[in-house]
């Protein structure tokens, strides 16, 4: 079955990703940059000096003012976008998966870089990243692309910082990082997103949750097997230790989000049971989303 299914596509179709200029690439594209040069689109006039080359004054300017200006323009240039999927394996709960809607979240921002003529590639990551990013520039890709996600299965434990480390290891060009994940992990968040906007990347994390992440179901006498790093305990679970917990995960959620935005990204919080559409539109729309503890940020 496709990851991507022809509805969403077509919700796909209407959306666009902005890019802040400074975090684009050096060739043509379709995203604005600061540099002025003679490109495609006007953006002011500047006065003639001697040595100026004379195809670009604005003739009709002259005829209007008397005076010699040039015609600047803003380049448009491509930007990578670099999209950072959590495989761990916390990311195999919920119904749907929290996995599988991160695999069409994924696929919805390679597919919507590939129609901007952008650069996408994807990452899967969980203690360390994949050896195998795949690289999505036009359609021809989106079958590789499918048989990526397919094979991505959750499992083993979380490093985001490390995995951040080895993306700049790997000289990666600036541009947008998308990091699709659960943040479920204890530790390494902080870090992690400082250092991507350190690196000059536009971060955006969308965190993929479900309701048994702020409120399990568990009761009675339980051995709990950590679904990461396989760490087993054994306690009795009631109602004032659910709460308690639950109470922890979101100044977890809370802190996490506060160092993304420290870092000048974004944070989008979705859940396994929003329709899809409603996921995609959210994720590429504004940037003011309920947080996990409720609140509209």
């Amino acid at each position: 079955m496709a990851v991507l299914d022809r509805a969403i596509r077509r919700v796909l179709d209407r959306m666009r990703l902005g890019v802040r200029p400074r975090a684009t690439a050096g060739r043509q594209g379709s995203h604005r940059s600061p540099l002025k040069a003679h490109g495609v689109e006007f953006a002011e006039h500047r006065p003639y000096v001697p040595g100026d080359d004379v195809r670009h004054i604005d003739w009709k300017a002259f005829a209007r003012h008397g005076q010699l200006v040039m015609r600047n323009y803003e380049e448009e240039r491509d930007a990578f976008i670099h999209i950072l999927l959590d495989v761990t394996g916390s990311m195999s709960r919920g119904a749907p998966t929290k996995i599988e809607v991160a695999q069409q979240l994924a696929a919805s921002f390679a597919y919507v870089g590939m129609r901007q003529f952008d650069r996408a590639r994807v990452v899967p990551f969980a203690d360390e990243l994949d050896d195998l990013p795949l690289a999505i520039r036009g359609a021809q890709d989106l079958p590789a692309l499918e048989r990526l996600l397919a094979a991505a299965e959750p499992a083993g434990p979380t490093n985001f910082a490390a995995a951040v480390k080895a993306l700049a290891a790997r000289g990666t060009p600036r541009g947008m990082v998308v990091v699709i994940t659960d943040v479920m992990a204890p530790e390494g968040w902080e870090d992690g997103f400082r250092h991507l906007g350190a690196m000059g990347h536009e971060v955006r994390v969308i965190r993929v949750g479900c309701a048994e992440d702020l409120a399990p179901t568990f009761s009675g006498e339980l051995e709990l097997h950590d679904a990461e790093t396989g760490e087993r305990v054994r306690l009795r679970v009631n109602k004032a230790l659910l709460e308690r917990y639950g109470a922890e995960v979101k100044k977890h959620l809370e802190a996490a989000r506060e160092s993304c935005q420290r870092a000048g990204g974004r944070w989008i919080e979705v859940d396994v049971e929003m329709p899809m559409d409603a996921i995609v539109k959210r994720c590429f729309g504004g940037p003011v989303h309920r947080t996990a503890a409720g609140s509209d940020r």
